[in-house]
């Protein structure tokens, strides 16, 4: 893979994920929309019109053994993350990651597509995308039906005309974060200021403790949304229509800020990356269960 060169091709590729997030933005929007920030996963005809990028392999060992990308590189949601308890799960320091990112050989001015296990795998590009836009490399995108949609893309490349490049400013994206902290967390919490949405599976919102939690139970009043269900059954990510109607079937305004959590801080990034994509309002509690679970003075709900 070529690494992007030029300004004119940073350019090309900006003005075509602008046209992509005008598609997802048409229509009447709520008061916490997020105009201004790039979406974050790309279908693979989209993502491939531009032929400089990087690949950031995050699947399996034994997924990219049988499905080699030439010039890719590899790299694991763990590696940019803290492993010490009751810090674990939380992104490292953002010099390190860039750091990390940038051993690779990579700038934070570089066109990257993260490529993850999709239906099949934990949200692991999600997490990926999330640290490095954290750490400020704002052109990272997902590759939506991971490699079979990325093999299929390539097979037809050459039929694709490319797009003219057009003078789109970039200064039109803001640059903001999306992870919120425990203590923020609990400021919020008197007063309502957040609506949470736990992503994990419906036996870990009820109390159960398989991945090492120490104590079960979910944030009080935390909506359950597995995070495998904005998946359709072809294994695509769902449309912002059918997002939007599951949010609100489960009690979720759009016009109030969302905080995802999960165990880890996995899932809930991957989640982070959708809603953010179709205009809420919604931040990555990356500590999750690991950090909240792990004080006893901190408040969990079961349902049993």
């Amino acid at each position: 893979m070529k690494i992007m060169r030029g300004y004119g091709v940073y350019l090309f590729s900006i003005s075509l994920l602008w046209a992509f997030w005008l598609q997802l933005s048409a229509g009447p929007r709520g008061s916490s929309t997020l105009k201004e920030e790039s979406p974050w996963f790309l279908t693979a005809e989209l993502a491939l019109r531009s032929s400089d990028y990087t690949i950031l392999d995050t699947r399996s060992s034994v997924q990219r053994w049988k499905h080699k990308i030439p010039g890719s590189k590899v790299i694991s949601w763990e590696e940019l993350s803290r492993t010490d308890v009751p810090h674990k799960g939380e992104l490292l320091e953002l010099k390190f990651v860039r750091k990390k990112i940038n051993d690779l050989g990579i700038k934070e001015n570089q066109y990257i597509l993260v490529l993850g296990d999709g239906a099949s795998g934990w949200g692991e590009e999600g997490r990926i995308v999330w640290s490095l836009r954290e750490a400020g490399f704002y052109n990272s995108y997902w590759l939506e039906g991971g490699y079979s949609a990325f093999e299929k893309e390539l097979q037809k490349k050459s039929n694709i005309q490319e797009r003219n490049e057009s003078n789109f400013d970039k200064a039109n994206y803001k640059r903001i974060s999306s992870a919120i902290t425990k203590e923020e967390i609990l400021k919020g919490l008197s007063t309502k200021q957040f609506q949470f949405l736990d992503t994990r599976e419906p036996r870990e919102f009820s109390g159960a403790t398989p991945y090492g939690e120490s104590r079960g139970g979910h944030i009080p009043g935390a909506k359950s949304l597995f995070y495998q269900e904005l998946f359709d059954s072809k294994g695509n990510i769902r449309s912002k229509s059918e997002v939007e109607l599951y949010l609100k079937q489960i009690g979720i305004q759009k016009n109030k800020p969302i905080v995802a959590y999960c165990t880890g801080g996995v899932r809930s990034a991957f989640v982070v990356g959708i809603l953010r994509t179709y205009g809420y309002n919604a931040y990555n509690y990356a500590g999750s269960m690991w950090e909240w679970s792990h004080d006893p003075k901190l408040p969990l709900e079961t349902n049993h």
